[in-house]
C-alpha cells in the first residue's frame, strides 16, 4: 500500500509538471465566456444552456485527460527504462498500475471540484441566482382503478398505461418514503400524454381529478392546482392536463404542480395518489416513473454538479484502465486511439439498437452486434447533464450505480493490464 500511494502521488506531481491542469483552466475560461454571451434566448432556456455547458465542459476535459494522462505516464516509464528501477524496488506491478490509475483519478477529482465551483459562480453571476435541483420520489407500485372501483394490479415491469375507458377510469400510484410534510404540503408533479381517440379530431388536453389518501381505508382528499403551477388551472377539484411527451421533463414548465396536504400522508411516509379521468374523449397515456413524482430538497447546484462529476469520473476510470491495457504493449498513439474508439463506441450504442430493430441483417452480423451491446459499456446510461437541466437532482444512489456499473469494467481492465505487465520482458 505504501508503494501504491507513492506512485499515485508521483503520478499527480507529473501531471502538474506536464501542465495538464491547463485543460481545466481553459474549460473555466470557456465557461466564463459562455456566461457573458447567453443573451439570445429566454431566461429559462439560458439557464438550461448554462447548466449543460458546465457539464459538457467538465465531461470533455475529464474524458480527454483520463485517456491521455495514464497512458502517457506508463509509456514514458517503459520507453525510458524507468520500469527497471521501479520494479527493482519492493513495488509490485499491480501496485504500480493501480497507483498510476489512482493518481489520474485524484487529479481529475480535484479538477472536477474546481470546475464545478467555477461553473456555479458563473451561473450565479449571470442570473443572480442558481437553480435548485430537486430530489425526486417516484411511485413504488401502481394499479388500475375502474369507474366502479374495481382495482387491477399492473405488472411491475410495465412502464406505460393508457386510459381509454369511460369517465371515472383512473390509476392509483403508491408513494413511499416521502419527506416530512411542511404546513403548505409536499409538492406533487403530474404530467401525461394526451391524444384524441379519433385521429381526425385534434385533442391535446383532458380534464381529470387528482386526490391523495394515506391509506385505502382513509377518505381521499381532492388536490387543487398550486398557484405556482405553469398550467393545469381549472375549477376547484379539477385539473386540466395538457399533452407532454416523454421528451419534456422540465420540472419548471412541463408538469402540473399540486400540493399534498400533511393529512394525506401516513406516519410512515406512504401516500396513495389517484388520477381519475373526467372526460371520455381524450386518450390519456401515463407512465410509472415519469407521470407522477414528489419533489424535495435535492441540495444546491454545486453539490449536484460535483455528483454529476463523480458519475463522469466513473466513466473516466473505465477509460483510463482501458488505455493502460493498451499502453503496456503499444505506443502512446495506439493507446489514445483505443481509448477514443472505446468511448465513441460506448456513446453510440443506440445506433446498434436501431439497426437491430429496423435493418435487415445477416445472422453473423446480427450476432456480432448483439454481442457488442452486451460487452461494450454504455456511456449514455446516466444522462446527468439532461437531468440537471430539467431540474432533477443527482442523488448519491446514481453515483453509486455509475461506479458499480463502470467499476466492474475497470477492475477487469486493470487485471488484464497486470497480467500483460507480468508477462512482459524487461
Amino acid at each position: 500500500m505504501k508503494g501504491l500511494v507513492a506512485v499515485a502521488r508521483l503520478g499527480l506531481k507529473e501531471a502538474l509538471r506536464a501542465r495538464l491542469w491547463l485543460a481545466f483552466v481553459a474549460a473555466g475560461v470557456v465557461l466564463m465566456g459562455l456566461g457573458l454571451r447567453l443573451g439570445a434566448v429566454d431566461e429559462g432556456a439560458r439557464l438550461k444552456l448554462a447548466v449543460v455547458g458546465v457539464m459538457g465542459a467538465m465531461g470533455f476535459v475529464v474524458i480527454l485527460l483520463a485517456i491521455l494522462a495514464g497512458a502517457q505516464q506508463i509509456r514514458r516509464d517503459l520507453d525510458a527504462r524507468v520500469a527497471f528501477l521501479l520494479f527493482s524496488k519492493p513495488l509490485s506491478r499491480l501496485g504500480y498500475l493501480v497507483g498510476r490509475w489512482l493518481g489520474v483519478m485524484i487529479g481529475l477529482l480535484i479538477g472536477i471540484l474546481a470546475l464545478a465551483a467555477v461553473g456555479t459562480g458563473v451561473i450565479a453571476l449571470t442570473f443572480d441566482r442558481t437553480p435548485e435541483p430537486a430530489a425526486v420520489v417516484t411511485p413504488s407500485t401502481w394499479e388500475r382503478v375502474s369507474a366502479l372501483g374495481e382495482r387491477t394490479p399492473i405488472a411491475t415491469d410495465a412502464q406505460r398505461q393508457s386510459l381509454t375507458g369511460p369517465v371515472g377510469d383512473g390509476i392509483r400510484w403508491t408513494l413511499t418514503n416521502l419527506p416530512s410534510a411542511s404546513p403548505e404540503g409536499i409538492p406533487l408533479l403530474v404530467k401525461a400524454m394526451v391524444r384524441g381517440t379519433d385521429p381526425t379530431v385534434m385533442v391535446d388536453e383532458c380534464l381529470v381529478s387528482i386526490d391523495a389518501a394515506p391509506s385505502l381505508d382513509a377518505s381521499p382528499l381532492v388536490l387543487t392546482v398550486d398557484s405556482d403551477s405553469p398550467y393545469g388551472g381549472s375549477l376547484p377539484g379539477q385539473v386540466l392536463l395538457r399533452h407532454r411527451d416523454v421528451n419534456r421533463d422540465d420540472h419548471r414548465q412541463d408538469f402540473v404542480r399540486l400540493l399534498i396536504p400533511p393529512a394525506a400522508v401516513a406516519p410512515d411516509g406512504t401516500c396513495l395518489i389517484r388520477l381519475t379521468r373526467l372526460d371520455a374523449r381524450p386518450l390519456v397515456v401515463l407512465t410509472k416513473d415519469t407521470s407522477v413524482m414528489v419533489t424535495g430538497d435535492g441540495g444546491g447546484l454545486y453539490v449536484n454538479l460535483v455528483r454529476g462529476g463523480l458519475v463522469l469520473l466513473a466513466v473516466a476510470g473505465l477509460l483510463a484502465s482501458a488505455t493502460l491495457v493498451v499502453a503496456v504493449v503499444a505506443h502512446l498513439g495506439v493507446s489514445l486511439l483505443a481509448g477514443l474508439t472505446l468511448y465513441f463506441a460506448g456513446s453510440l450504442l443506440w445506433t446498434l439498437q436501431e439497426a437491430l430493430i429496423y435493418e435487415r441483417l445477416s445472422a453473423p452480423v446480427r450476432r456480432l452486434m448483439e454481442l457488442a451491446l452486451v460487452l461494450v459499456p454504455d456511456f449514455d446510461r446516466f444522462t446527468v447533464a439532461a437531468r440537471l437541466a430539467a431540474g432533477h437532482g443527482i442523488p448519491w444512489s446514481v453515483v453509486g450505480e455509475a461506479w458499480l456499473a463502470y467499476g466492474c469494467y475497470t477492475v477487469v481492465f486493470l487485471a488484464v493490464a497486470w497480467i500483460m505487465l507480468v508477462r512482459k520482458e524487461f
